[in-house]
């Protein structure tokens, strides 16, 4: 009862000031820590629905937070209710990084004015415990009611957000390629925009507006240069085939796709030999705060790209709109999107990710991912991708079971930086599983054994079962 109090206070100063949300940091902090085998597939199986429930967890937490001052409160030792409740607002802050005193203030001091008042022994017993006993029987209803509500508004914002979103517009001529590579068997060459991957910490993505949208370019903290997108867009773009693989993905998942981007390069944004010479990090920084960094000399290169396009159109609210990061040698976490800041730095930088322990340099590992399999005359035909970021693949060997292995057909890569498709056959053996694994270009072949997701991507093979 307390924490819908708090609550109902908390969301009134957030539509009124823009605070941000208890609940929605708390969700962003369990759906960052939650083991990938299970949050993929909670994704995949509740959509769009599957943040909400998570905010709805949020709710959960602060009113966990709550009941140590509530047990007090009860309790004889009624003194040291105060130093309770302090230590869960400091604790919780901490462990959540809640940085907002409006915030705050907002929640607690409601929630544990109703924690105090509920925690009163009763002095009037007939009345009060009459009182109570009503109070007890509608808490169900009206926390059922209070958790839809939570889940419900993030739900409903989030759709409202997506219709006023700025719709892609044509950027660049684009056509994607023919497909003749085994067609049956591979999936496209080019992932349609639709169905790319998508994956934030966000419960609910920002929306913005091109007109008041300015990217930052800082110092130290210290602004040296605001770019309007108008100026962006001014400014003479590249296009480049780059595949993006999330650090999230299991040994069975694919949150992996190829498009054509258009973007411009950091040299075009800023001179480097006007930066202070103690630069260490190039920090990027989204309008909603994650962040994540490079080495100055690794911003500046070739292989960076900052897009403002993809697949022929500007981009979409889901993948960055107006301006996003691709760093094709690092796993997705790295290449920030909504970006509202390039902050150059003279001290070290901790991201979003490596705040939790993920390391710096996550550089994407050699994996292959079965697309599908024809059983036909005494052969199972074999089709899939290979990507081992900016190495690229020499090779692919297929087998069924421990059979023997067979050299896959692989196609020629669309860029340097993108997945390299494949087809083979196998003898059909009767085996219920077939394997496949790749050779990135320094000569080492992708992993035979499953490593931990955590720090930096999880290793492994490639197997798929077949029926």
């Amino acid at each position: 009862m307390a924490t819908l109090a708090g609550l109902a206070v908390h969301y009134a100063v957030f539509f009124w000031s823009g605070i941000p949300l208890w609940t929605e940091t708390i969700a962003e902090w369990i759906m960052a820590r939650t083991p990938s085998r299970w949050a993929v597939p909670i994704l995949e199986s509740l959509g769009e629905w599957a943040k909400p429930f998570a905010v709805t967890g949020g709710l959960a937490v602060l009113g966990f937070g709550l009941f140590f001052p509530a047990l007090l409160g009860l309790t004889r030792w009624r003194r040291w209710w105060w130093a309770a409740a302090g230590l869960v607002v400091v604790g919780w802050s901490f462990v959540f990084d809640y940085r907002s005193a409006v915030g705050q203030a907002s929640f607690w001091i409601p929630a544990l004015t109703v924690v105090a008042m509920l925690s009163r022994p009763a002095r009037g017993p007939a009345t009060d415990l009459g009182r109570r006993g009503v109070l007890a029987a509608s808490l169900p209803v009206v926390m059922t009611a209070g958790t839809a509500a939570v889940a419900v508004e993030s739900w409903v914002r989030n759709r409202a957000l997506a219709k006023s979103a700025v719709e892609p517009v044509a950027l660049f001529p684009f056509q994607p390629p023919a497909e003749t590579f085994a067609p049956t068997l591979v999936r496209r060459a080019v992932t349609p925009v639709d169905q790319f991957y998508g994956m934030s910490k966000n419960t609910v993505d920002p929306a913005i507006h091109p007109a008041v949208w300015k990217l930052r370019i800082t110092v130290d903290g210290r602004p040296i240069r605001e770019i309007r997108y108008t100026e962006l867009l001014a400014v003479p773009r590249v296009e480049r085939y780059v595949t993006l693989r999330c650090v999230s993905n299991t040994l069975k998942s694919d949150l992996m796709g190829t498009a054509l981007w258009s973007g411009v390069h950091l040299a075009q944004l800023v001179d480097r030999r006007q930066l202070p010479s103690g630069i260490v990090e190039v920090a990027v920084i989204g309008v909603e705060g994650h962040g994540d960094s490079l080495s100055p000399d690794y911003a500046f290169s070739d292989e960076v790209l900052f897009a403002l396009g993809m697949n022929g159109k500007t981009l979409s609210r889901a993948h960055g709109f107006p301006l996003r990061l691709l760093t094709p040698r690092y796993y997705g976490f790295k290449n920030v999107k909504w970006m509202g800041e390039i902050a150059f730095l003279t001290r070290p930088y901790l991201g979003t990710w490596p705040k939790m322990g993920y390391t710096k340099e996550p550089l994407i590992h050699t994996a292959s991912h079965i697309d599908r399999y024809q059983r036909d005359n005494g052969v199972v035909r074999l089709g899939g991708v290979s990507f081992a970021g900016v190495r690229g693949i020499r090779a692919v060997r297929l087998r069924g079971g421990k059979g023997e292995w067979k050299d896959a057909l692989l196609e020629k890569p669309l860029s340097p930086y993108t997945w390299t498709r494949w087809q083979g056959e196998v003898p059909d053996l009767g085996a219920s599983e077939v394997e496949a694994r790749a050779l990135d270009g320094t000569g080492r072949w992708q992993e035979a054994e499953e490593g931990p997701l955590f720090p930096n991507g999880m290793t492994g093979p490639t197997i798929r079962r077949i029926s």
